[in-house]
């Protein structure tokens, strides 16, 4: 299915996942007058969380904005530092039950609420690259099944193959309207002291591209404290964190998880 789709696209000169989600970002720069003036402070932000991993693939190169801006394209509207890593690796999360748990050696995190919403089968059907994406449904299942709402996040890990990606999926959870986010991202909202910090890792875009596991194995690690100098708290002037939220997301935004977790 996937090679038939791709064969048919680069008739028109159109393949892979970076154009996919270019149309996507390019439609949203269109009806939202979002581009790389919001995008820019996703991708720097992220990377000064990278800048203290040192797991992470770009930990000792640190990116100002003239960086961005001077990075080279890929697809267009797309940016070298707009792209996530092409990494080789291994993550794993262990799930078990809250009373098993009890007796590990590290304090687990817990799992509040989920939520899954998949808006189309194909991208050619998808009436939402500029939202609402499964993003939407997805936060509002996971976020009544806790019980909470979005101002008892601490935190948020964000599935972030490209910086509009994570742009929209804050836009659909709800931290602000379309056409919002420079002015909620701008002025370090994201990075080291900011008031929601996100990505905290680097992600994708600056750690390492482990899918899925990337945003859920870095909130676990945060509310289990592991995370030396980028630990959520009095070492990075951050608010400790109770409560995390992550994300997953598939296809040219087709399918979406959004997963609650919290400190035991």
């Amino acid at each position: 299915m996937l090679m038939e789709r791709n064969a048919d696209d680069a008739v028109f000169g159109h393949f892979g996942a970076v154009a996919g989600y270019a149309l996507a970002a390019r439609r949203a720069m269109h009806t939202f007058r979002t581009g790389p003036e919001t995008w820019k402070h996703i991708a720097v932000g992220q990377r000064k969380w990278a800048n203290l991993n040192p797991a992470a693939t770009l930990y000792d190169r640190p990116m100002t904005f003239e960086d961005y801006y001077s990075a080279r394209w890929i697809v267009d509207p797309f940016r070298l530092f707009d792209t996530c890593l092409m990494t080789d690796g291994g993550r794993a999360v262990i799930i078990t039950s809250a009373e098993r748990a009890r007796d590990l050696r590290h304090s687990p995190a817990l799992i509040m609420g989920v939520g899954q919403h998949n808006p189309s089968y194909d991208v050619h059907q998808a009436t939402h690259l500029a939202g609402p994406t499964g993003a939407k449904k997805a936060g509002q299942m996971a976020l009544g099944m806790a019980g909470i709402t979005l101002k008892d996040a601490d935190a948020c890990e964000i599935y972030d193959c490209f910086t509009y990606t994570v742009e929209i999926t804050l836009q659909d959870y709800g931290f602000f309207g379309p056409g919002e986010g420079e002015d909620w991202l701008k002025n370090g909202t994201i990075e080291p002291g900011g008031r929601m910090p996100v990505n905290t890792s680097g992600g994708q875009l600056s750690e390492g591209y482990y899918m899925g596991l990337t945003p859920l194995s870095e909130a676990a690690m945060q509310l289990m404290g592991r995370c030396g100098n980028r630990q959520l708290g009095p070492v990075t002037n951050t608010k400790s964190p109770e409560i995390i939220l992550c994300s997953d997301n598939g296809g040219i935004l087709q399918t979406h998880s959004c997963i609650v977790l919290r400190r035991s």
